[in-house]
């Protein structure tokens, strides 16, 4: 209920202020696990691609945001889950795998951290191994970032495309960075064909 009720307020908010648009959204299953994989440029992000997508959409955050008493409360009411980025967070993996196999959505930045628009940072191959180990679909959303001039106020507009959800080959043994390669593939076709 909170996290409906915050995703419709701040969506009013894109919607009014912002002018973003949304391309795609019915390619997002209605149902059972995902793993959605998005470009990641800014920290609005992980609040863009929860207010676009239908569902509840699940996070993994820096650990040291969750140390923040309001914040940390905030995050875990949202969804989201600590993860350390220093190295191979075991807790935090079980977790997204607990939640897939709920039947939830998980969403990863492949990149691990901010880039900057347009340019796309070597993808790790955490995302990938997760979607391997779960046996989930694949969702790829590409986020663009414009801007819109309103009165004296710069308002960030985002342009976002939900694609077509894949899967893995599982023939074969594992390449966990070409196949992290092979997500952040799929999102650069939708950049591609957003702009």
């Amino acid at each position: 209920m909170f996290y409906q009720i915050c995703r419709s307020l701040i969506r009013f908010f894109f919607s009014v202020f912002c002018a973003w648009k949304v391309d795609g959204e019915d390619n997002l299953p209605q149902e059972g696990a995902v793993l959605v994989v998005a470009n990641h440029f800014s920290y609005w992000d992980p609040v863009v691609v929860g207010c676009a997508l239908r569902r509840q959409v699940y996070f993994m955050a820096k650990s040291n945001l969750f140390s923040y008493p309001v914040l940390g409360f905030l995050l875990r009411k949202l969804g989201a889950f600590p993860v350390n980025r220093r190295h191979v967070d075991r807790t935090s993996l079980k977790t997204a795998l607990a939640l897939l196999s709920e039947e939830r959505i998980v969403c990863l930045f492949p990149e691990g951290t901010r880039g900057r628009q347009g340019q796309f940072l070597p993808p790790l191959p955490g995302a990938a191994f997760l979607a391997c180990k779960a046996g989930v679909p694949i969702c790829p959303v590409a986020l663009v970032k414009k801007k819109r001039l309103l009165g004296n106020n710069i308002f960030p507009c985002y342009h976002v495309k939900v694609g077509a959800v894949f899967s893995m080959n599982k023939e074969g043994k594992r390449d966990y960075q070409t196949d992290a390669d092979f997500m952040m593939a799929k999102i650069k076709e939708l950049i591609e064909f957003s702009i």
